[in-house]
């Protein structure tokens, strides 16, 4: 076994100890492993890691299934690896297989217990009845006791990005470790960062120019483009969408696609969730097939 406080070896005699007896106190987490399974291998410094880094949340159990044949039949494993979770002496959760660090996060996380999360929660809902400041004060607070709190530190990047602080949202989000956060998540502040810094470079520009010359010549796909770009920044998204799609409609050669890359770099900022991003992907794909 591994030389770690947090790692022990079960058998059928001390399963009931170890296990159930310590999920009344602590998360345990059961490894059912072999020596021949190869993603056995993959997995278990994964587990090793986390659970040491994680520091007594949980108590990672495991279990040679060679060994204790009976005793993983009893638990109804099928397959190696098979974890399973136990809290309070139950089975609460469970997965197959050799996940990406990630998702062995995710799911730890979700059954992970930390003493400053009904004050994560307090700042969350003091966003959103409006008092920013409040919210953004307590939101710190929780990372000076847990500074490992790294969902926190995603949450307190988004509200520093909505009181206008994007160079402190952006220092935080750099300094968060990419596999201890979610990725979707990661990726749309960082989206917003950049579409923030745009609206801030666009805010105010003059654009009759452009538009004079569009009505003079309504092939000015050079003119449209650079609009495009400007709506998008601007916050006006459609606008610059139905633009950029013009464009592609009108003349695929324009600028090697210049509309379709302005679509694509569009939807890049947006971030996939956002709704317009699947309205016009659709009518993107649609021109292209």
């Amino acid at each position: 076994m591994a030389d770690s406080p947090f790692i022990f070896e079960a058998n059928t005699q001390n399963f009931a100890q170890l296990v159930i007896q310590n999920s009344l106190q602590v998360p345990v987490i059961v490894d059912f492993w072999a020596d021949w399974c190869q993603p056995c291998k993959t997995l278990t410094p994964i587990l090793h890691k986390l659970v040491d880094e994680y520091r007594g949340a949980f108590i990672l159990v495991k279990v040679n299934t060679d060994q204790n044949q009976a005793l993983a039949a009893q638990l109804g494993v099928r397959s190696l690896p098979t974890i399973k979770l136990f809290k309070d002496g139950k089975i609460v959760d469970e997965f197959m297989g050799a996940l990406p660090e990630i998702e062995v996060r995710k799911f730890l996380n979700k059954h992970r217990t930390r003493p400053t999360e009904p004050y994560r929660q307090q700042a969350l809902m003091m966003q959103e009845e409006g008092d920013l400041a409040g919210a953004i004060s307590l939101m710190k607070q929780v990372l000076q006791h847990e500074p490992d709190f790294h969902e926190a530190g995603l949450d307190l990047a988004g509200m520093l990005l909505a009181s206008g602080e994007v160079d402190p949202a952006e220092a935080l989000l750099d300094q968060l470790p990419q596999l201890s956060v979610d990725p979707d998540l990661l990726q749309k502040l960082r989206s917003d960062i950049k579409l923030a810094r745009l609206k801030a470079q666009s805010e105010g520009q003059d654009t009759s120019d452009l538009e004079q010359k569009i009505r003079q010549n309504p092939q000015d796909y050079a003119a449209m483009i650079e609009l495009a770009k400007i709506r998008v920044a601007q916050g006006r998204t459609e606008e610059g969408l139905e633009l950029y799609l013009k464009v592609m409609r009108a003349d695929r050669s324009f600028g090697e696609d210049a509309g379709k890359q302005g679509l694509i770099a569009s939807f890049e900022l947006l971030g996939a969730s956002d709704p317009l991003v699947k309205k016009y992907r659709s009518k993107m794909f649609s021109l292209l097939y």
